[in-house]
């Protein structure tokens, strides 16, 4: 009797396997990221997903909020914490204008931290400040982008805490005017795929890089069903 309990409760676990589908690489990998601050191998943010998504927020009228900043870096600056929103900034004549951002939390319930890149307009002076310690978060990446006819110039990625309010002082600036899209890597993940023989198809399992750009022997088409083979792709 007990035999045929495990037989049973094996032919069970079985069938519960197959119906669900083995965990593949992907959910291997992003199920240990949950918690990750930005990946160690991301080093840009220009060709992505998000910065595409950046753009489109930049030239819709309907997301743009103009905001009048603080000459000082204060604490009571105006927020500009929400998501999915372009932020015209309008700066004191030749002079930097603050305002502040809290993260929230995106990536799960539970994080404590979100790598947020901030678009701008001009390649201007950007600084983070940490309310809580009034210390100057360094960038993680400070690059230009690239994006066909967008107003959005410059990507600042930074890892900040969750729930922290952060002054974020810009400027000075021609015109005395920036535009700001915050956007959170999270929400922008994209899927990438291992390319060994190095023919721009991968395998169909997908590696999630968040809103990196691919790492080296990666590539975003799949459908290689010899990864050995050049001469073998899309099949």
């Amino acid at each position: 009797m007990k035999m045929l309990k495990q037989t049973l409760c094996g032919a069970l676990l079985g069938l519960s396997v197959a119906a669900c589908g083995p965990m593949d690489e992907a959910e291997l990998e992003s199920v240990g990221q949950l918690e990750a601050p930005l990946e160690a191998g991301c080093v840009s943010v220009d060709d992505t997903l998000m910065t595409t998504h950046a753009c489109t927020h930049a030239s819709n009228s309907a997301d743009n909020v103009t905001v009048t900043t603080s000459a000082t870096r204060i604490a009571t600056a105006p927020d500009i914490s929400a998501r999915h929103k372009h932020y015209t900034l309008n700066l004191p004549p030749g002079a930097e204008g603050s305002v502040t951002f809290t993260p929230v939390a995106v990536t799960s319930g539970t994080s404590t931290v979100e790598s947020i890149s901030f678009y701008l307009s001009q390649n201007v002076a950007f600084t983070v400040v940490d309310t809580t310690t009034s210390a100057t978060v360094s960038a993680l990446i400070s690059e230009a982008v690239s994006e066909v006819a967008c107003s959005l110039t410059q990507a600042r990625v930074y890892d900040l805490v969750v729930g922290r309010e952060y002054i974020l002082a810009t400027g000075p600036a021609t015109g005395n005017q920036v535009g700001l899209v915050p956007e959170y890597l999270y929400d922008n993940r994209d899927r990438f795929y291992r390319d060994q023989d190095g023919d721009g198809y991968g395998t169909n399992t997908p590696v999630y890089r968040y809103a990196c750009e691919a790492p080296a022997g990666y590539v975003k088409q799949r459908f290689d069903c010899d990864d050995t083979n050049p001469a073998i792709f899309n099949c």
